[in-house]
């Protein structure tokens, strides 16, 4: 505001000088007098209006340029050439051409830590003329300064069915990319940003480069045998030799989840706690009747397949599922999540290889995604909770409500990491009561995220059901943090706010 004062002190300079020349000159009659005597109130009056305007031109210039430095300064591995063209852009978004005064230049200056814009825009002037002041130049200069801390950051990514429609998917793999990209810029990897991914469905496919420590590997977890009567054979004690059993099928990464609590907290796996441990998916041979869904094998008694059918390990012996079957992988059809990473062309690799198919387990997705960001087992890439020098945060994306696949045969459902409705994993065997205890999980489970101070954003694409908007936006750390049904268009928008939010910037001046 500088050049302002300047411009008002000159204008003082020659009213004063008008002045002097009316009171050298005592020709004058009354009206000069009266003339006299209202150009003080005139330069007032236009010295206040056009400092009033001046003063809002300077008040957009600064917010236009703190947008434009807080984009800058949220993708830190970007080149010059691609951060001007972003300054430019944001700074013209928010100063439109619709606003009063005439911006100039902009101006980037980037340091190590610190990212300097400046610009100035022209005003013409309102009364000032007058006094051959036709134009004035406002200048602001911002500085954003980068907190210099580390980001772990987990996105939990919606992979069912349903997203395979209307071309969700692909944008959702588009507005994950530019997340990567905005936060890596050009650089392969960065030492201070880890980010991983949690594609969900019906469950969580861990991998199986998974420790075995962490999983059941001798049956002792109390719901390893919940489907089979295992006690028929001495050899056969677990569904990992049943697994073995199976000429043409092998384990594919994905897991059960724990009984209840467990399944909604972050309790490290431990032997001596057999529950803690994770059991293998297995999906059973069912019933050969048209009402079961995933039938891969035939049964000696076709008569019995309500029930003992179900349980018999003697037909996995040798047995060869047919190629058009899913068989004991049914429902298992996630890619593996990827722990947390500074790759950024695997964790690209890893999104682009994402499908959609199965049914939607927010809390499954959820909870794995907390134990990728959690310091403790069975993942080890995150630092401790309360290290100063990172930030955490998950991203939790869904396109559905939570449902559990529910059938009207004796298993109530689908196969899902929950098992079937009919063995009561969700302390109930009723199929509406137990597909409503999924909400009330998925909150215990946000509000066990934000107790430890991860920063929580969650996004409901396209859905229209209004308790799952709510139970989103209830999750996120802040409603500000909730987005609620952008389009394909508009999700890389809402991927890239996350991306710079999360660079977790202050203005320094």
């Amino acid at each position: 505001m500088d050049q302002i004062g300047n411009r008002m002190a000159l204008a003082a300079f020659k009213f004063l000088a008008t002045i002097g020349e009316f009171r050298r000159n005592r020709q004058g009659n009354v009206a000069i007098i009266f003339a006299v005597a209202l150009m003080p109130i005139m330069a007032a009056a236009g010295i206040g209006v056009d400092l009033s305007r001046a003063y809002l031109v300077k008040a957009h210039l600064t917010q236009a340029l703190d947008a434009a430095g807080l984009a800058v300064a949220g993708s830190p591995g970007a080149s010059e050439e691609y951060l001007e063209t972003l300054a430019q852009d944001f700074f013209n978004a928010n100063y439109p051409t619709t606003e009063i005064g005439v911006p100039g230049e902009l101006h980037l200056n980037l340091g190590d830590n610190v990212v300097t814009l400046s610009a100035t825009a022209t005003l013409p002037t309102s009364l000032l003329g007058v006094f051959g002041i036709d134009e004035m130049d406002v200048g602001s200069e911002i500085e954003v300064t980068r907190e210099n801390k580390a980001l772990e950051i987990v996105m939990v990514l919606d992979n069912t069915g349903s997203m395979g429609s209307n071309g969700k998917l692909g944008a959702m793999k588009e507005a994950a990319t530019s997340l990567v990209n905005i936060l890596f810029g050009d650089n392969p990897d960065l030492d201070k940003i880890h980010i991983g991914l949690v594609p969900f469905a019906a469950g969580v496919n861990v991998g199986t480069e998974f420790p075995t420590t962490a999983l059941d590997m001798t049956g002792a977890s109390s719901i390893h045998g919940e489907n089979f009567k295992f006690s028929t054979d001495p050899n056969v004690n677990n569904l990992w030799d049943l697994y073995d059993q199976i000429n043409n099928r092998s384990w594919e990464g994905c897991v059960q989840t724990r009984p209840e609590p467990l399944d909604e907290n972050d309790t490290p796996p431990s032997a001596g706690n057999p529950d803690t441990l994770w059991v293998p998916w297995f999906a059973p041979d069912e019933g050969d009747a048209s009402k079961y869904v995933n039938d891969y094998l035939d049964d000696a008694d076709p008569d019995q397949n309500d029930g003992p059918e179900q349980k018999d390990i003697s037909k996995y012996d040798g047995a060869w599922v047919s190629s058009s079957s899913r068989g004991p992988d049914a429902g298992c059809t996630m890619r593996p999540v990827t722990p947390m990473t500074n790759d950024k062309d695997l964790l690209i690799d890893d999104i682009d290889d994402m499908n959609a198919s199965g049914v939607t387990h927010i809390p499954v997705g959820l909870s794995w995604g907390w134990r990728l960001i959690s310091p403790g087992e069975p993942y080890t890439e995150g630092r401790e909770y309360d290290d100063p020098s990172v930030d955490k945060a998950i991203i939790l994306l869904t396109d559905g409500s939570n449902v559990l696949g529910t059938l009207n045969n004796r298993n109530r459902s689908r196969y899902t990491a929950y098992g079937y409705i009919r063995k009561g994993r969700l302390g109930t065997t009723n199929k509406s009561a137990a597909e409503d205890r999924l909400d009330p999980k998925t909150a215990e489970i946000c509000e066990n995220i934000k107790d430890e101070g991860v920063r929580l954003y969650t996004i409901t694409f396209q859905v229209s059901n209004s308790d799952t908007q709510a139970l989103m936006e209830g999750c996120a750390t802040s409603p500000a943090l909730y987005f609620d049904s952008p389009s394909n268009e508009e999700l890389q928008t809402v991927f890239q706010a996350i991306a710079r939010d999360l660079s977790n910037l202050r203005l320094s001046r």
